[in-house]
């Protein structure tokens, strides 16, 4: 039986009553409107359309990291990373005032590298004495001390393993690593790179090994007395790259070479008279000749060693000639004699290599500073980064950057006092060296080249202190001088090879053994190779032998580029010089790869002739 339903009688509201009903709904509405707002800010926090420069009383504070980190995430207003602050960064808060999660995270509204967006409350202080957890570092790599962050004099050397006390820093990096740490090391302080340091004693000890590299190095030993390859350091470097401050490097250097005596205004425009319808981009100068000086400088001043020197031009004559190059579009490069000085060997012979009682000691018709003497280093470079500040070079070369020719030999006799502080080897010195010269020079915004003998291209550590894959490891570019009539003949499937006699095949032999040097270091230098220009007694030096030289190197896979070299100048060998230099040989090899051919094949260049059969 259906139930019978009963008829609901309407409900009337007086005219107070529905006034009082609709103020209720709309404090309902507004109350889940203001609801829904705060629930979406519980996920998307304040408005990021907050314009900086508007907000009231900003505060500075910087990005602070956990222990172990150096990077912390800054969110978009979605709260998903849109990138990552190092440590240190300065920071700009609206207010101290935090926005809360639902799940009550803490973040500050933030301004950071013209972005704006949101940064974890744990990750900000107004405190820089927070920002620093390092108390201290071991030394990973064998390197000296500078006394001062900014400056150029050398304090200690900082032994392999060593312990370092941090107390202090200059600046966090962007990517919130330390770029130099102010360290105590027993009773001695001073500043070291943060690339040379790491937080444990294990790592310190550990060597680059990729593929069994180090194992490599360890197994060539000593040969000659020019240190053991094991004692190096192959850990990777970091090379300059200064095309954002308007200093590119060529992909290849095609060079001439300009000498002391003819940085002059009047001379140069003769110079770029011979890059007519040629590839040439690029000048190498001499501006240290080794008691030959381009300009009065004021370091060599300083150290009261001016007046010795002969000095050809001044700092006005030196700049208006460079000048003129470089406003022709040219890559100039700084040449310096360093470790060859007669006049600075007499000057100082407590800087020297001398006999055992004192005085400088005469090796291949000179006299030599002590590569292993600190004031010697200080000095060069402080002379470059003289020259870099005065004339804008690109580049600086340190030449004669050993010990002396048969220097073993006068040890043995027990005869010289090299100066050897330290008790270091010669290829720990040289590369020391160039890792000082290096790590002064790039924060000046210029690459630093070195030039090694062409023997450097085989596996041992030379005598006098080169060794390829060390040095290629540090600096920007390496320069061997692979100078044919530098080489000795001997019998080949018994028959006479006369290198001075075969271009090609001298720098090609060479190419090849240089091409597995370079893969024997983490980061390997631009290699970019000196090149004879003069004549043999009995075979010319003309523009065919110049091109097959280059050949040589291309046809190995040396692309680096070339520069001419001859003492005197290229102006001397202007005639030679034609129909070696007009071509882009980058351009042409690469074409030459496509079609699976060698550059000399592709080209049509013979690599010998009736002189050298």
């Amino acid at each position: 039986m259906a139930r019978n339903k009963r008829k609901r009688e309407p409900v009337y509201l007086s005219p107070g009553q529905k006034l009082l009903l609709t103020a209720v709904l709309l404090i309902v509405l507004g109350l889940c409107s203001t609801m829904f707002l705060d629930l979406r800010a519980l996920v998307a926090g304040p408005n990021m359309t907050d314009d900086p420069a508007a907000w009231t009383d900003p505060i500075t504070a910087y990005v602070m990291v956990g222990e172990g980190e150096l990077t912390a995430p800054f969110y978009n207003e979605g709260l998903a990373v849109m990138s990552d602050l190092g440590r240190g960064t300065t920071l700009l808060l609206k207010s101290w005032e935090p926005f809360v999660t639902e799940s009550g995270e803490e973040y500050y509204l933030a301004s950071a590298k013209d972005q704006v967006g949101y940064i974890a409350c744990s990750n900000v202080t107004d405190d820089q004495s927070d920002l620093m957890q390092e108390t201290q570092v071991y030394v990973r790599a064998t390197v000296d001390l500078l006394e001062t962050a900014d400056g150029l004099t050398l304090g200690p050397l900082a032994q392999k393993g060593t312990l370092l006390r941090v107390m202090g820093y200059d600046y966090f990096k962007d990517d919130g690593t330390v770029n130099m740490y102010h360290v105590r090391m027993g009773e001695e302080t001073g500043w070291i790179q943060s690339e040379y340091v790491v937080l444990d004693y294990g790592d310190s000890m550990a060597h680059w090994d990729e593929e069994y590299t180090y194992t490599d190095h360890v197994w060539r030993g000593d040969s000659w007395g020019g240190g053991d390859a094991a004692t190096l350091d192959y850990w990777p470097h970091e090379k300059g790259d200064f095309a954002d401050e308007g200093n590119a490097m060529p992909e290849d250097v095609y060079a001439l070479y300009i000498p002391a005596s003819d940085l002059r205004a009047e001379v140069i425009p003769d110079y770029l008279a011979l890059t007519e319808g040629t590839a040439i981009n690029t000048f190498v100068v001499t501006i240290d000749d080794g008691g030959v000086l381009a300009f009065a400088s004021e370091v060599y001043k300083e150290y009261g060693l001016l007046d010795s020197h002969h000095v050809v031009g001044s700092i006005e004559s030196c700049n208006e000639a460079i000048q003129m190059l470089k406003d022709a579009g040219f890559y100039v490069v700084g040449r310096i004699s360093t470790f060859s000085d007669a006049v600075l060997a007499q000057d100082r012979p407590d800087w020297a290599i001398t006999d055992l009682a004192g005085l400088p000691k005469q090796m291949s018709s000179t006299y030599w500073p002590s590569a292993y003497c600190r004031d010697v280093w200080e000095l060069k470079v402080a002379f470059a980064v003289e020259a870099v500040e005065a004339f804008g070079l690109n580049e600086i070369q340190f030449d004669y950057v050993r010990f002396p020719d048969f220097i073993q030999s006068y040890e043995k006799e027990g005869s010289v006092d090299l100066k050897n502080t330290y008790n270091e080897s010669k290829a720990e010195a040289i590369q020391r060296f160039l890792t000082y010269a290096c790590d002064i020079l790039h924060e000046h915004n210029v690459y630093v080249g070195a030039d090694l003998f062409g023997e450097t291209s085989n596996t041992y550590v030379a005598a006098y202190g080169q060794y390829w894959p060390a040095i290629s490891n540090v600096v920007d570019v390496i320069s061997g001088m692979p100078y044919p009539d530098h080489f000795g003949s001997y019998y080949m499937n018994d028959r006479l090879f006369v290198p001075y006699k075969n271009p090609y095949r001298t720098l090609y032999n060479w190419a090849v053994l240089v091409a597995d040097r370079q893969l024997e270091c983490a980061t390997p230098a631009v290699v970019r190779t000196w090149l004879q220009t003069w004549d043999d007694a009995s075979y010319p030096y003309d523009g065919l032998a110049i091109k097959r030289e280059i050949l040589g190197l291309y046809d190995a896979s040396i692309t680096g580029g070339y520069m001419l070299w001859h003492g005197l100048g290229s102006l001397v060998v202007a005639e030679d010089l034609v129909g070696a230099v007009e071509h882009d040989y980058r351009t042409l090899y690469e074409e030459a790869k496509a079609e699976h051919q060698l550059l000399s094949d592709y080209m049509g260049v013979p690599t010998t002739d009736e002189v050298a059969e």
